[in-house]
C-alpha cells in the first residue's frame, strides 16, 4: 500500500452536504463592527480578549510558546481581534490566548471565559445548540490513519475491528453514519485527547485512528517514523471548520463573518493557506502539500464574486 499522507480533494465534486454547507457560506450583508455589544460589554468590562485555542490541532491552532499559538484559524482571528479593539476604542488592548480542551471548550465560551474559538472546531447542528459559528473557513473530512505493517488499505478491511477517536469529537457519530449503509461493524475506542488516540494505534491496541484528516495527516507528519503510518482514502463526512462564539450574539456573527469574507475576498487567507497547508509547520518539519480541496476553494471564490 502507498504510504500518503496528503489531503486532497478528489476531484471538483462535492461532497455530499456540502452544497448545503455553501449555501450558508456566505453573509448577504457587511453590518458594522460597533454593534457587537453582547461579547464587547464583556471584554469591555474584563479589559482583556480571550481566545480559545488548542495546542494539539495543526495546522489550524497549536503552539510553540504558550503565549503565542500559530495556524490557520489563529490567523483568521486576528484581524476579527483588531475589529474587536476597534469596537472597544482601545487600539492596544492586552489578548490572552487559553488552551482549551474538547472537552471543556463549549462550556468555556457559554460562561464567557473565552470569546472566540481559534481552531478546529466543527459546525454541527448538536453544537448550534450550546454556541454559534461563523461561516466557514475550511471543509475537512474525516480519514481514518493505520499502521503500514498491518496491510490495511480500506475500511472495509477494519470491519470488526477497533478504530480510536477523541471523546467529544464529531468521529464517532460519523464512523457510524459511513457505516449503516454499508453493513459494517467496528468497535469503538475513546482517547482524552490526540496523543493518546496515536498512542492507541501504535501499539496496536486500535487497527485505526480517526481524526478531521488535515489534522491527522499533519499529527502523522510530524512523526520520526511516519513511513510507518498511511491515511486510507476514504472521506467519512463534512466537516464546516469555523469560528466559535458565544450562542446568540448576532452581532458579534456579524462582526466575524464580515472579517472572515473581507479575509478571503483580499487574498490574505490564500496565503495564510499557502503557509499553513503548503509549507512546513516548523523549521525542519516536513510540508503537509495539501491541496486545497474544492470545496474550500468554493468558500473563497464566494467571498470574492459577492
Amino acid at each position: 500500500m502507498q504510504t500518503v499522507f496528503l489531503f486532497r480533494a478528489r476531484g471538483l465534486r462535492l461532497l455530499p452536504g456540502a452544497l448545503a454547507v455553501l449555501a450558508m457560506a456566505m453573509p448577504i450583508a457587511m453590518p458594522q463592527w460597533a454593534h457587537a455589544q453582547a461579547t464587547l460589554e464583556k471584554i469591555k468590562s474584563r479589559g482583556q480578549i480571550n481566545v480559545g485555542y488548542r495546542s494539539l490541532a495543526a495546522p489550524f491552532s497549536f503552539h510553540q510558546t504558550a503565549e503565542k499559538p500559530l495556524g490557520y484559524s489563529i490567523e483568521f482571528c486576528k484581524p476579527i481581534i483588531e475589529q474587536l479593539r476597534q469596537a472597544a476604542g482601545n487600539p492596544k488592548l492586552p489578548v490572552r490566548y487559553i488552551e482549551t480542551y474538547v472537552d471543556a471548550r463549549m462550556r468555556l465560551l457559554s460562561e464567557g471565559s473565552v470569546d472566540l474559538l481559534c481552531e478546529n472546531v466543527t459546525d454541527t447542528p448538536e453544537r448550534r445548540t450550546r454556541m454559534d459559528f461563523s461561516t466557514p473557513i475550511f471543509i475537512d473530512a474525516i480519514q481514518v490513519a493505520v499502521r503500514t505493517k498491518d496491510m490495511i488499505s480500506t475500511l472495509d478491511q477494519l470491519k470488526g475491528k477497533s478504530i480510536v477517536g477523541i471523546d467529544g469529537t464529531t468521529v464517532i457519530a460519523a464512523l457510524d453514519r459511513y457505516a449503516k449503509p454499508r453493513a459494517l461493524t467496528w468497535q469503538h475506542a475513546k482517547a482524552v485527547n490526540a496523543d493518546a488516540a496515536l498512542g492507541q494505534l501504535q501499539l496496536g491496541w486500535a487497527a485505526g485512528y480517526a481524526r478531521d484528516g488535515v489534522v491527522l495527516a499533519a499529527q502523522l507528519a510530524d512523526l520520526p517514523d511516519a513511513g510507518n503510518y498511511s491515511l486510507l482514502p476514504e472521506r467519512l463526512s463534512v466537516e464546516p471548520i469555523a469560528i466559535a462564539y458565544r450562542k446568540g450574539d448576532a452581532a458579534m456573527g456579524s462582526l466575524v463573518n464580515a472579517s472572515i469574507k473581507e479575509s478571503m475576498r483580499s487574498g490574505a487567507a490564500q496565503g495564510w493557506y499557502e503557509q499553513w497547508f503548503l509549507k512546513p509547520l516548523k523549521p525542519g518539519g516536513k510540508p503537509l502539500a495539501a491541496a486545497m480541496p474544492a470545496e474550500t476553494k468554493a468558500l473563497f471564490d464566494a467571498a470574492k464574486a459577492n
